[in-house]
């Protein structure tokens, strides 16, 4: 069976496509006898002896994929299922890959309290996030 035609019995399974995390989660994988083949520049792998498909995400897609229903079960950090809004279930921590998000501001701005913030011009990756805090 070639990556193009993935059968629908399989499970899809979401793992971020490059950076740490996919790092840390095809080592995890190796450890458990996963066994795949991704062809290069392929976002799709069939696993080798288990009813499942690998689908390389961005890690910043995967809970919008998991919770609309696109993939069965993915992996990504919890801060980008709280700035996605999205509707999963949360199964299990792995114990990698911890993310600290920070409030920053220039010295000479003497901001010393995040609430000194309110109503100022503020950039950021994680607007909901930053909604909550504000």
């Amino acid at each position: 069976m070639s990556a193009n035609t993935v059968n629908p019995d399989h499970c899809l399974f979401a793992v971020p496509k490059k950076g740490r995390l996919y790092e840390k989660v095809t080592a995890m994988l190796k450890g458990a006898g996963v066994e795949y083949h991704r062809e290069p520049r392929l976002d799709i792998a069939i696993c080798k002896d288990l009813p499942m498909t690998m689908v390389f995400l961005p890690a910043s897609d995967i809970s919008k994929y998991v919770g609309e229903g696109n993939v069965d079960i993915g992996v990504t950090g919890i801060d980008i299922v709280e700035e996605n809004c999205s509707e999963v279930e949360r199964v299990m921590d792995l114990g990698f890959g911890a993310c600290r998000l920070c409030v920053q501001a220039p010295v000479a701005s003497q901001i010393t309290d995040v609430k000194d913030l309110a109503g100022k011009r503020i950039v950021t990756s994680f607007p909901t996030l930053t909604k909550k805090v504000l």
